[in-house]
């Protein structure tokens, strides 16, 4: 058909709906469907999906074969999920809108159209696993010097290798390496075997000792100084940041004066008194612990919030190592080991056992609305299985 012909088509088209011509855009937009685009897949984005790529960011799809896909910013997590529609979405990359269309004369413009679609890509908020962040970095955790052959690259991950693997951010996967405690090591991430950052950390406390240095005084450099020769300084520095924080106060020489962290000091040496006990006489274990600690220092249950659990029901009252790494990803499983452990549980008890798998949307109360039972006892709530 000529253009000629196109137009005349399009104007009986029109008056047979009964419409002006004056009502139509001037541009009538004819379609033709290009075959063989079965590598196209639609993306429905949100407004920070938008603006990351209107400014250039980088957008990744990460998965292994066996995973569900996700999308990637450099800060955020998306769940890829395939949502149906009973419309039919035609995909037309120079379409005409009204606004851009000048009033003229009428013409017949073709297009083409490059995708009939029925279906598409919604983006889900998505919390990420490091279920198998942990699994890897636990292979071959750093134990010291004499235990490293610097020829053996075999279970060891760079930063890029990891990010390669894991479900999750660039951000978000920096985020976790700090809560975990991860140190980089001659190019590799790695875990501190535990019995090794507890030595570590000790010889640190050994040196203010020596030195004489208050638990809210502390340098830096002298320690770090007076260590270095023993183990390598990246770790020394590492371990230093996770037990200290600065008090925005210095020294006469103008040197930055430290404090060291209650409750992340308290909770390291209950973690060394409950890895090895299975289940301790809660009296006799706050004894130990407070014992343990340097002097100066309260001990507090509420540090141990995620690390360990009590049953207050048992006689003699208890206390457990129950570390919240070690618990299913999914929240379903996560629930029933839980209840397992205790079939009713505080709101204050349950809540470290939950928040790594919350995300905006979905808060540990709404997983509990979800999951469990709500139950009065003695003017406290209580929470149970709803199967």
């Amino acid at each position: 058909m000529t253009e000629h012909g196109d137009l005349e088509y399009a104007k009986r088209k029109i008056n047979l709906a009964r419409l002006e011509e004056s009502e139509i855009s001037p541009v009538i937009q004819s379609l033709t469907l290009q075959e063989g685009q079965d590598d196209i897949c639609l993306l429905q984005l949100n407004s920070e999906i938008l603006s990351n790529i209107s400014e250039g960011q980088v957008l990744t799809i990460r998965g292994d074969a066996d995973d569900s896909a996700v999308l990637c910013t450099k800060s955020r997590t998306y769940e890829l999920k395939e949502a149906e529609t009973s419309n039919s979405l035609l995909l037309l990359p120079g379409m005409f809108w009204p606004e851009t269309c000048e009033n003229g004369e009428m013409e017949v413009v073709p297009q083409t159209v490059n995708g009939i679609f029925h279906n598409y890509y919604e983006l889900r908020a998505f919390k990420p696993s490091f279920k198998k962040l942990r699994s890897l970095l636990e292979r071959k955790p750093y134990q010291g010097k004499e235990y490293e052959d610097l020829q053996d690259f075999q279970d060891k991950f760079t930063f890029e290798m990891l990010l390669d693997t894991i479900q999750a951010s660039e951000e978000e996967l920096k985020s976790e390496l700090t809560l975990a405690q991860a140190c980089l090591i001659n190019g590799y991430v790695r875990f501190l075997d535990f019995d090794y950052k507890f030595s570590v950390f000790s010889s640190i406390l050994d040196v203010m000792e020596s030195r004489s240095m208050p638990l809210n005084k502390v340098l830096k450099e002298p320690i770090i100084e007076a260590l270095e020769d023993l183990e390598p300084k990246e770790i020394l520095e590492e371990c230093f940041s996770w037990f200290t924080e600065e008090t925005g106060e210095t020294d006469e020489n103008g040197h930055t004066l430290f404090a060291l962290k209650e409750d992340s000091v308290c909770k390291l040496y209950a973690e060394v008194l409950l890895r090895s006990s299975g289940k301790f006489h809660l009296q006799d274990f706050l004894e130990s612990w407070q014992r343990s600690v340097p002097e100066g220092m309260k001990c507090d249950l509420k540090q141990l919030r995620g690390l360990a659990l009590t049953d207050l029901t048992s006689r003699p009252e208890v206390i457990f190592h129950f570390p919240s790494q070690n618990l299913p990803e999914n929240i379903k499983e996560r629930f029933e080991v839980l209840f397992k452990v205790k079939e009713k549980w505080e709101y204050d008890e349950i809540v470290p056992y939950l928040e790594d798998r919350t995300y905006p949307g979905n808060d540990v109360k709404a997983l509990l609305i979800k999951y469990t039972r709500e139950s009065t006892k003695d003017g406290r709530k209580m929470y149970n299985s709803k199967w």
